[in-house]
């Protein structure tokens, strides 16, 4: 799945920080938002990206060409 096309903005945001390594307490703290929001967002992007974990998320970001492996 396209990561551009298929995510929220706010989605995105998540996933692009998630996918650099950052974990869900310091993506909520960058994006003001509450952990357990953060991890709504991560919920959603998993589903509709099929995947199954951190790893996956940031082979797909790297592939898609959208942060440095």
């Amino acid at each position: 799945a396209d990561p551009v096309g298929a995510l929220t903005e706010k989605e995105f945001a998540v996933f692009i920080q998630l996918a650099e390594g950052h974990s869900v307490n310091e993506v909520a703290e960058k994006f003001f938002l509450s952990p357990s929001t953060v991890g709504t967002h991560l919920y959603h992007i998993k589903q509709k990206l099929n995947l199954q974990n951190a790893a996956e998320m940031a082979l797909l970001a790297v592939r898609s060409g959208l942060v440095e492996a």
